[in-house]
């Protein structure tokens, strides 16, 4: 039994290793751009925008359609009049018991400024659905990305928590034994005891915020929540990366990006909805042709030889001209122009917005990657520090309180460093997501 239970034990530990997806920062970007819930709505919007293309294309082609009708009447109506001029009225029954008809119905439209628009505005809807998509995607990978850095950070966290319990474990022990021998005071015992406890408590609950960073970064991902994944980045090889990257010193080009040209499809549209105004005072032209047979018979059966059929056809040509709305078409095109005219505005601001974003972006970039060096150089110092007042410590040339203090120190340092990293490399994100570029169709 025992041999059994040190196979099936290694066996369990493989399996759960392989369950453990390893992703990078890249791959699990990838994996998102696969799976994730907004990606697939985005495709959605671009097959619906496609079929609305065709719902309009549709309406200016011909348009066939049949009818058709079988009755039976209760009761046939009657003409009520006097015959013979004797004041006698009489009933004159018109129709048969049975009756049925049917149709066929040929429309084609010549020429409408509406159908014109549509097909141009279905265009324009098709490409507000391709850029639609690529700035789901940017954003994805944006939002992927700080979900990557939190869960990395939070993992990293715990790590070095971890070491620094295991630390100021040996340290309470030491000073429980020395005051027990008398060589250190009781308050300076609990002090370094209550300190291991606290960071115990610290520990506790980074585990736990380690658990939620991954849940989100899983939910970004599109990744099964219920399944493992591990992350194959460090935080010091994404900042050194960052901080190489040319992203911040390349050309911008506000015109290019997907905020932009989301903006601009929008003006676009604006355009089509003044042009569908104005085409409004031009007529509307199209023609039809129509067949139709009528049955009627005193038997149920309107195809029998006492049936009488009644065919029809016709073609025809309409037209529909508008002459006098009271000044409402008028009024329509001036608020069209509104539109048009606000949404150049809010073109014009959002290059300008995006110019300035870019500045700011690359300002705080660059600083936060300064802000990452100097705290890393400030965690070798604290470090330092910390080291050096335990020897003076245990050498009875410095006090419990400043030896709380440079371990406090050092905590506060650690924590910096981590913000400092997640801020930098969160900054690269949103400065990539800016320089996105929509791609030409």
């Amino acid at each position: 039994m025992r041999i059994l239970r040190l196979i099936f034990v290694p066996l369990c530990i493989a399996n759960i290793a392989v369950a453990q997806e390893k992703f990078s920062l890249v791959s699990a970007q990838d994996y998102a751009l696969d799976h994730a819930y907004g990606v697939q709505i985005a495709k959605l919007e671009i097959d619906r925008a496609k079929q609305i293309y065709r719902q309009n294309l549709a309406y200016g082609l011909p348009q066939a359609s049949a009818s058709g009708q079988y009755i039976y009447n209760l009761e046939l109506g009657a003409l009520v009049t006097d015959f013979d001029g004797n004041g006698v009225l009489d009933e004159l029954v018109f129709g048969t018991d049975y009756q049925a008809q049917a149709g066929i119905a040929v429309n084609q439209l010549i020429f409408d400024g509406s159908y014109v628009v549509g097909l141009m505005a279905a265009k324009v809807l098709k490409e507000g659905a391709a850029i639609g998509m690529e700035q789901s995607k940017a954003e994805l990978k944006r939002d992927v990305a700080k979900a990557y850095h939190l869960a990395l950070l939070s993992e990293e966290s715990i790590v070095v928590l971890k070491a620094n319990e295991g630390y100021l474990a040996d340290l309470a022990f030491e000073m429980q034994q020395m005051n027990e021998a008398g060589m250190v005071s009781k308050a300076d015992a609990d002090q370094m005891m209550l300190n291991y406890n606290n960071i115990k408590n610290v520990l506790r609950y980074s585990q736990g915020q380690a658990k939620v960073a991954k849940m989100l970064l899983k939910l970004q991902m599109g990744f099964p929540i219920d399944e493992e994944i591990l992350l194959v980045d460090n935080m010091e090889d994404l900042v050194v990366n960052a901080a190489a990257s040319t992203l911040a010193t390349m050309t911008f080009n506000p015109t290019s990006t997907v905020d932009y040209m989301s903006m601009a499809n929008q003006f676009q549209g604006a355009k089509l909805q003044l042009l569908n105004q104005k085409l409004g005072f031009l007529p509307t032209v199209g023609v039809s042709y129509q067949n139709n047979i009528q049955y009627m018979s005193v038997e149920s059966n309107i195809f029998s030889d006492a049936a009488v059929d009644i065919p029809s056809s016709l073609v025809a040509g309409n037209i529909n001209i508008p002459l006098f709305t009271s000044g409402n078409g008028r009024a329509k095109v001036q608020e069209a122009k509104i539109q048009r005219d606000k949404a150049i505005i809010g073109l014009q601001q959002m290059e300008d917005g995006l110019v300035a974003q870019h500045a700011a972006l690359v300002n705080d970039f660059h600083q936060g990657i300064a802000d990452y060096l100097a705290q890393k150089a400030s965690v070798s110092l604290a470090k330092r520090i910390r080291d050096q007042r335990r020897m003076e410590y245990n050498e009875g040339m410095t006090s419990s309180m400043e030896l709380t203090q440079s371990e406090a120190q050092y905590q506060e340092a650690l924590q910096a460093k981590f913000t400092a990293a997640q801020n930098a490399l969160d900054k690269k994100s949103e400065l990539e997501y800016l320089m996105t570029k929509q791609e030409q169709k």
